[in-house]
């Protein structure tokens, strides 16, 4: 490589980095997102599988880095937040080499300025999350196993795609099971040398053997771990496979397949162009599709998007492993329609010499400008349905389960529900909201003496919140139970720790004020409100925090009874 070109390259990618980190972290999450939030938050502190600190399979590394960072005496969530832009300008610097490696620089240009500006993957680089991981490892990925296909697969090449595949499966476990297909793709399509292999191999089982260790470890022995694995059962409640309805098959393929088409973003515009050129599209496409590289960039994305379809899928950030394959053809089918652009204005020009080249670099430009606009407006702009009484609490925010069209009690439509449901997690106001929100019921919370000592909080919502950022309080957490009908889970924590309460009667002892969080449209808010004497919080509609007035109080609630002596 000449030293002129090397020098640009640095440059091209010292740009990407800061683009990627100044879109990132501005707009950064200041509180935590979601129920996975605040379980690795306190999973840096004290990893307890019982207590969904984090959720099961554990994320490990995830865990160790947000706590590595915090140790450098950065605020744990803004550790994971940081945690998320590093990761974020890893995925795209990884993608952008990637690219070239598929199909030259002027890809390798298209692609990284497409994928930093993707709404979901933009979203999730400014929060506490853990699909970010997906995307930088996945990149990588598609990096090294590209530069194994295209130069015969040099050692190092080997035995860092091995390491990689080990450290995705550390993050998140799933990932051996979707890049195993692509990864004996690429073993029998590039044969190593039997010495090459081993040391592949050995790199995954001690680099494995590492985390797996400080894994068991964190979670009590290996025979805790594995009680946890067998009685772990929430990837099978949505699967036919699992005795479920063709209803909630079809309702699962459906929401794959709405974000899948959301998250693509203004890629759908260079879909719509290659319609114009259809017959060569498909041409194009046939006469590629047996290519080694396409093969492999196409098996890293079908095998967890197959998955999606058939077993589980729970949120839009899942797609983040998918996604990257995605970008790739699509700058490939950007680059390509810029040429046969420049070939029919070629043609219709007056002068025949006219170069080429000049003609597809502006038009290539000119393409991905119009997407990355595309991407941009959808993000930034306050669109209908980003109101911040559609993130009005977790039972609605964050979900597609069955109902939840017509659980958008503050909507006003459904259509404006459905809107919402496109741009909770690609969109800036669904950070935003989800912090005014969090602060809103804290300061709340805190003004009515919920930061003191003895104050007993009963919430059937925000609950983890008060259980992360409130520990002082004593914590009571009602959830339906899923598996007994009309019954009630009831957890209760205080200064970090917090276990299941199984008694049919609780009782406590309160110095301070009673605060409840129950929604006013819940079914069981009447029945309730008679048994109490409740004093609502001034609030937004959407936001309800009463104090119970009465000092002592006997509370039937479904199959529990709660006693304030």
């Amino acid at each position: 490589m000449a030293r002129k070109e090397r020098t640009y390259r640095w440059l091209f990618g010292a740009v990407l980095a800061v683009a990627t980190f100044f879109t990132r972290w501005p707009i950064r999450s200041r509180t935590l997102f979601e129920f996975d939030s605040i379980g690795f938050a306190i999973g840096a502190h004290r990893f307890d599988l019982d207590e969904v600190t984090p959720q099961m399979p554990g994320y490990i590394l995830h865990v160790l880095l947000g706590r590595f960072l915090n140790s450098l005496g950065i605020e744990i969530n803004q550790a994971f937040v940081l945690l998320s832009v590093l990761l974020s300008i890893g995925s795209v610097l990884f993608l952008w080499r990637a690219a070239a490696q598929f199909r030259g620089e002027r890809v390798a240009v298209i692609a990284p300025l497409i994928w930093l500006t993707t709404p979901l993957f933009w979203f999730h680089g400014a929060i506490n999350a853990i699909y970010i991981e997906e995307a930088f490892y996945t990149s990588i990925l598609l990096y090294l196993g590209l530069r194994w296909l295209n130069r015969g697969g040099r050692n190092w090449t080997i035995i860092a795609y091995f390491a990689v595949l080990s450290l995705a499966t550390g993050t998140r476990e799933t990932s051996f099971l979707f890049f195993l297909p692509a990864t004996v793709y690429l073993l029998l399509n590039k044969k190593p040398t039997q010495k090459t292999l081993w040391f592949g191999i050995a790199a995954f089982v001690i680099i494995t053997g590492l985390w797996a260790a400080e894994l068991l470890r964190e979670s009590g022995g290996l025979s805790t771990y594995l009680y946890f694995a067998r009685v772990e059962n929430n990837f099978k409640t949505q699967s036919m496979l699992f005795g479920h309805g063709w209803h909630s098959q079809i309702g699962l393929i459906g929401k794959v397949l709405f974000y899948f088409v959301v998250a693509l973003g203004g890629i759908w515009f260079i879909v719509l162009l290659s319609v114009v050129y259809l017959r060569r599209s498909i041409q194009f496409i046939s006469d590629h599709i047996r290519n080694s590289k396409a093969i492999f960039v196409v098996l890293i994305a079908a095998v967890p998007l197959a998955f999606y379809l058939v077993i589980f899928f729970m949120k839009a950030g899942y797609l983040l492993n998918v996604l990257p394959s995605a970008i790739l053809i699509s700058a490939v089918l950007i680059d390509q329609c810029a040429i046969w652009l420049a070939e029919w204005e070629k043609r219709r020009s007056s002068y025949p010499l006219k170069l080429t080249r000049p003609i597809i670099t502006r038009n290539v430009a000119l393409l991905s400008g119009i997407i990355v606009i595309v991407n941009v407006a959808w993000f930034v702009i306050p669109w209908p349905g980003t109101e911040q009484s559609q993130y009005n609490n977790e039972n609605t925010r964050n979900s597609f389960i069955h109902g939840a069209m017509d659980r958008y009690e503050h909507s006003g439509e459904r259509n404006h529900t459905l809107a919402n449901r496109a741009l909770e997690y690609t969109n800036v106001s669904g950070i935003r909201a989800v912090d005014s929100l969090n602060n809103m019921t804290l300061r709340a919370l805190t003004e009515n003496g919920a930061a003191d000592s003895g104050t007993v909080i009963i919430a059937s919502w925000w609950y983890r919140w008060c259980y992360a950022l409130l520990p002082q309080a004593v914590t009571y957490d009602i959830e339906l139970d899923p598996v007994r009908q009309g019954a009630l889970w009831v957890g209760r924590s205080h200064e970090f720790w917090r276990a299941n309460l199984y008694d049919s009667t609780i009782r406590f002892h309160s110095s301070r004020p009673v605060l409840l969080l129950l929604r006013h449209d819940r079914p069981d808010f009447d029945s309730l409100q008679k048994q109490l004497h409740l004093e609502r919080l001034p609030l937004p509609e959407y936001l309800d925090i009463y104090r119970i007035r009465d000092t002592t109080f006997t509370l039937k609630w479904r199959d529990r009874m709660f006693i304030a002596e």
